[in-house]
């Protein structure tokens, strides 16, 4: 059975990634392929060129992966596998299902941010109007906690 070609925009934080990024495609853990665009060149390149077709802007940061079949490699794709990506050591938040053939899929990575660390000690170095600001922080951020 041929491989199931994943294929599309890879972006970080909304932004394109540098060329070379590399593009892992998982299948129950196991790696089962790795993205190149040439077999001497892996990882991410720059679109230089757009193809509205599938939604390509030139300057995007593009993507091939071919996750290889069960047959290709024990314990790979089998029709209807989920499929899951690492951007670099990241995961992606889209995955997709194992289908032979061309599978168009734009993955993108998102840093999570991380509201309770709020940095508090600059505040607390500058005295009463840094008194105030933490207390202000803090108000604020209590009233996110209570909407999310």
């Amino acid at each position: 059975m041929p491989p199931a070609t994943f294929f599309g925009t890879v972006t970080l934080d909304g932004h394109s990634v540098s060329d070379g990024t590399p593009v892992v495609a998982l299948i129950d853990g196991k790696e089962c392929s790795e993205g190149q665009e040439q077999t001497d060149r892996k990882g991410t390149w720059t679109a230089t060129e757009a193809n509205p077709e599938y939604g390509i802007r030139s300057g995007d940061s593009l993507y091939a992966v071919d996750v290889l079949s069960g047959s290709q490699s024990p314990g790979c794709g089998t029709e209807g596998a989920e499929v899951t990506f690492l951007i670099g050591d990241r995961p992606a938040q889209q995955g997709g299902l194992w289908t032979a053939g061309p599978n168009p899929l734009n993955l993108t990575v998102e840093t999570p941010h991380d509201d309770s660390s709020f940095p508090w000690w600059p505040a607390v170095a500058g005295g009463g109007a840094g008194l105030a600001a933490v207390a202000i922080a803090v108000a604020v951020w209590r009233a996110r906690r209570r909407i999310a």
